[in-house]
């Protein structure tokens, strides 16, 4: 997902969950949404394609409230060298 989109469902209230899940990479957004055809859940991505990931969860946390996001849940399972589910 695009952040342009991510944009348009928040203004539309459609936003029902942020995830976000430790990778090796960094930090990975999912969102969860509702739409025409039930709930929807896409990754937050690059400009050019791609999952965006983030450094740290301070960088999640201004980006997402810069987009009027201002709470998420964290999975952090990767952390401790698990397999997030």
């Amino acid at each position: 997902m695009q952040v342009l989109k991510l944009k348009v469902l928040v203004e539309a209230g459609a936003v029902r969950e942020v995830e976000v899940s430790h990778e090796a990479e960094g930090w990975s957004v999912w969102i969860a949404y509702a739409s025409r055809h039930g709930e929807r859940r896409e990754v937050l991505e690059r400009q050019r394609g791609g999952v965006r990931m983030f450094t740290t969860l301070d960088a999640v946390a201004r980006g997402l409230a810069g987009l009027g996001l201002t709470a998420f849940r964290v999975n952090a399972a990767g952390l401790a060298g698990e397999d997030p589910p």
